[in-house]
């Protein structure tokens, strides 16, 4: 599943893509985050009466495999089966964001 938070002009701003991979036989899931730094940018331009908070948030989100493997699944294994709650918690959080900075919140 890819997750977008875009613009107001539609542009894409964050781009995470969540999926279950196998490798050498085992089956984890994996997240990429990528920032778009020329949208991020302009967005943070416009936007730098809220440069602090702004950097922040979308810095958390650049660290969400991070997140994933260093905190959700701290301690145990990374276990596909727990996919749907995954997917739940990154859309909430790019909910947040989408909300807190009046972004669109897309899925495909």
């Amino acid at each position: 599943m890819i997750l977008f938070l875009r613009s107001q002009k539609n542009r894409t701003i964050v781009d995470i893509e969540c999926f279950v991979k196998t490798e050498e036989g085992r089956k984890f899931i994996e997240l990429h985050a990528s920032v778009m730094i020329r949208e991020y940018s302009k967005f943070l331009i416009e936007n730098l009466d809220r440069k602090d908070e702004i950097i922040r948030d979308f810095d958390e989100l650049s660290e969400l495999r991070g997140w994933l493997w260093e905190s959700y699944f701290l301690g145990g294994d990374n276990d596909p089966n727990e996919y749907s709650t995954v997917i739940q918690i990154v859309r909430g959080k790019l909910q947040d964001v989408a909300n807190k900075y009046n972004l669109y919140y897309v899925e495909d």
